[in-house]
């Protein structure tokens, strides 16, 4: 390769020299230029025909889900050096000569100490020592359930066996004896009616695995509906491994299994900002491929900001029209239905805010010239520091009726894209209110009142509007950005805690999340300390501040316990979300900054283990067992970051 690059170089170097120093009619340039278009497909069709295969490699690939093709080694025993064997509950690499037996890490780390499953399961789970070796081809869907449930059962079998086929390192490998004759996936569901996600559906499974008579391999699976179901495809689907050194691989799997599960909270959310920047839809299914491994169920797209409006909308287009970043950089109507319809299939229901009052601004200035006035204030003003907490401002006029009218509509067509009535986010956050005062000071409507009070009335009338475009009737669970206004006493003004579900982002230790539970509100946790993925990356601008620092490592996300144990505190817990603001991400950096930090925020809202409170040291087995998912997830198309260096993968233990 080095040999080619130096030679391409030189001739381009020669070329150029070449046109800079000699001047040319216009008809000896196009006949130069003809000569070394001819020259150039020479040399290249020459250096592809005659480049050497990279030692070591087949002639096949694999090709992954995003498309990019590896090349995969084919291991014999003379390339092999090390193997892993199974010593005090831990994998212990050893060197071994070729005509010794060989273990590869995966078959050792499932079959050596603690499950590697990720989330851990919160019941029961009995692993057997044995393995048997089979392949895809082999599987067998054997399910009864009546529709609606048997077609999300098709899909979710589907998405298992495709998630089993990218272990593959081998495309031959069905060539190979398998130890089975089928592996039959046997699926029963009691509530066949039920295909949507609400914070009542009960999530749990049981999963058994064991061969029968006709040497079949079963794996049972009973849940109480297809979401308990789809858990329980991906617990399975984790029981499943790459064994490189079988018949120069092969896919493997326990022998007997027993997985009895369900999870500690009802809301585990992801939120992922795409207003900041664009995050292609083909990304965002990406996401939720990565929240579907980790059994997070609510994906909280914050789809609008004060910088951009990417969002088309049926009943106010103008918002997209004024409000991208460029025509193409929108979400269409189709997709937002694709993206819903595929994150349910996954067992992910999908909660899309439109910020308000405050981070609304660019989208919404076309009020003017359509006759409805100032639909949003402070738009882009300078300096900006005096009217919002980042470049550009902008918040909507509390003043204007229109804006209501509008807000209506937006809420409509939200309610029908995602088809979610249950959950519906408001927003709510970092109202600045020194820009409404400025604005009314401008246009002689300044006489004195409390600011907040304005933004309570606001919210309100944003709720009618909310009820009105639903049918009459208010989402059953309204969830708003912790603020001001939720706080006494003006939370217990406008905010009925029937209804109302607030999204604490605050500080670990702030007082707030424990006033708004002693308040009797229900919440979901989003600690700006613990479970903000963005932060530690720097300043992204030269003044104010514009960094949260420090990095939030997984460590510090795993660590976080933000529930005392009593048990009316956490009843009022629905669960956390992590949150992916994007001032600094966009779809080339989305999945490090996500992956695997936030599987670590899904064990701790899934099952929850205990923390050391004296030591806040995390055990071994996460580290070992969050390595092997982050596997997983690379071999499911995510560019999951590394964890550390790749000898402590091959070496457990030796780097804590």
């Amino acid at each position: 390769m080095l040999w080619r690059n130096m030679i391409c170089s030189l001739f381009m170097k020669r070329v150029i020299l070449f046109l800079m120093t000699r001047m040319m009619s216009a008809s000896e340039l196009r006949r130069y230029l003809l000569a070394l278009f001819m020259l150039g497909g020479i040399l290249l069709c020459y250096l592809f025909w005659n480049q050497p295969s990279t030692p070591g490699m087949g002639a096949s690939s694999y090709t992954n889900n995003n498309a990019q093709k590896v090349y995969i080694p084919y291991l014999t025993k003379s390339d092999l050096r090390w193997s892993w064997e199974c010593e005090g509950q831990r994998c212990v690499r050893k060197e071994v000569g070729k005509d010794d037996r060989h273990t590869s890490l995966a078959t050792c780390s499932m079959l050596c100490g603690s499950t590697q499953l990720w989330p851990q399961p919160t019941g029961p789970v009995t692993l057997g020592s044995r393995s048997v070796v089979f392949n895809h081809q082999q599987f067998q869907l054997d399910t009864m359930v009546s529709e609606p449930a048997r077609s999300f059962i098709m899909y979710s079998f589907a998405a298992f066996n495709s998630n089993v086929v990218n272990l593959v390192q081998n495309v031959d490998y069905t060539k190979s004896k398998s130890d089975i004759r089928k592996f039959v996936v046997k699926i029963s569901v009691f509530d066949a009616k039920v295909v949507r996600l609400l914070l009542t559906t009960d999530e749990s499974y049981k999963l058994v695995v064991r061969p029968n008579e006709d040497n079949d391999l079963v794996a049972m699976i009973t849940a109480q509906n297809v979401f308990g179901a789809r858990h329980a495809l991906e617990s399975l689907s984790q029981l499943i491994w790459w064994a490189e050194f079988e018949n120069g691989g092969m896919l493997k799997t326990l022998r007997g299994a027993s997985v009895q599960d369900a999870p500690k909270f009802p809301y585990r959310g992801l939120m992922v900002d795409t207003a900041r920047n664009f995050m292609p839809v083909d990304n965002l299914k990406r996401v939720l491929v990565g929240m579907a491994a980790n059994k997070l169920n609510v994906f909280h797209w914050h789809v609008s900001d004060s910088q951009s409006f990417p969002l088309e909308l049926p009943n106010v287009p103008q918002l997209a029209k004024y409000g991208s970043y460029r025509p193409d950089l929108v979400y269409t109507v189709e997709q937002v239905k694709e993206l819903v319809e595929f994150a349910n299939l996954r067992g992910i229901r999908v909660v899309i805010e439109v910020d308000m009052p405050a981070h609304a601004g660019n989208g919404w200035t076309w009020g003017p010239s359509e006759g409805l006035g100032d639909l949003a204030v402070c738009v882009n003003l300078q300096p900006w520091s005096l009217y919002c907490g980042e470049p550009p401002c902008g918040q909507l006029n509390p003043d204007n009726p229109n804006v209501y009218d509008v807000l209506e509509k937006i809420f409509k067509d939200l309610l029908e894209m995602t088809g979610e009535s249950e959950i519906f986010h408001m927003g709510g956050d970092e109202v600045n209110l020194e820009c409404w005062a400025q604005y009314r000071n401008r246009n002689n409507t300044s006489s004195y009142v409390d600011l907040n009070e304005v933004w309570g009335n606001f919210t309100k009338e944003a709720l009618k509007r909310l009820e009105k475009a639903n049918g009459g009737k208010r989402p059953k669970h309204v969830v708003v950005w912790s603020s001001n206004l939720t706080k006494r006493p003006y939370s217990v003004k406008y905010f009925d805690k029937n209804s109302i579900v607030v999204q604490s982002w605050g500080g670990s230790e702030w007082t707030e999340t424990p006033e708004l539970v002693a308040g009797g509100y229900n919440v979901i946790i989003s600690h700006v300390d613990a479970w903000y993925l963005d932060c530690g990356y720097g300043r992204w601008r030269e003044h104010g501040e514009a960094a949260c620092d420090p990095y939030r490592t997984w460590q510090t996300v795993y660590r976080h316990q933000p529930w005392n144990s009593d048990v009316y505190y956490r009843k009022q817990v629905l669960g956390g979300e992590a949150c992916l603001w994007t001032e600094q991400v966009d779809e080339k950096s989305l999945d490090t900054r996500l992956w695997p930090r936030a599987a670590a925020f899904a064990e701790r809202v899934w099952s929850d283990p205990p923390v050391d409170r004296s030591s806040m040291s995390i055990n071994e087995d996460v580290y070992t067992r969050l390595s092997t998912h982050r596997d997983r997830l690379i071999s499911r198309g995510l560019a999951a970051e590394a964890l550390w260096p790749q000898w402590c993968s091959q070496n457990p233990g030796m780097c804590l």
